[in-house]
């Protein structure tokens, strides 16, 4: 009885050690965040007494997204934001216009998303374009009128 059963446990234990030996790797899938712009916009001086107070400034807002690891990837326009007012009604920095977006479930390893910001007075135009930067979940974007 003996050496039937040490044969029979010597087999089984090849089988559990055996299967032990196979470990596999599993990635885990990267989580989605919101990511948070703030838009601040603002003048640098107050421009009330202005000889072209009366002037209208046209200010566009822009956040897209992007699939980074496509190459011809549509972007998507989240939020996409033209107003026009007179150049006296832009406020100083402590009466800034304050606009919060949420960019709901990005995917930092895959997605890009941009930011823009810009005005056009009296035929000229000011822009700036940038990306959200990867890891950071809250961004603050001025627009200064000059």
């Amino acid at each position: 009885m003996k050496l039937k059963a040490t044969p029979l446990f010597a087999m089984l234990s090849l089988l559990v050690f055996a299967s032990c030996d196979k470990t596999e790797e599993v990635t885990p899938e990267p989580e989605p965040v919101d990511k948070t712009v703030v838009f601040q916009v603002f003048g640098s001086q107050n421009f009330s007494y202005s000889q072209y107070a009366e002037e209208a400034i046209t200010i566009k807002l822009l956040i897209t997204r992007t699939n980074r690891d496509v190459a011809d990837a549509i972007e998507t326009v989240v939020f996409d934001s033209t107003f026009t007012m007179a150049l006296k009604e832009v406020p100083v920095r402590a009466n800034r216009i304050v606009i919060r977006k949420t960019v709901p479930a990005v995917l930092d390893t895959e997605e890009n998303v941009f930011i823009g910001t810009g005005y056009t007075y009296r035929q000229n135009s000011f822009g700036k374009n940038q990306t959200f930067p990867t890891g950071q979940q809250e961004k603050n974007v001025e627009l200064t009128v000059y």
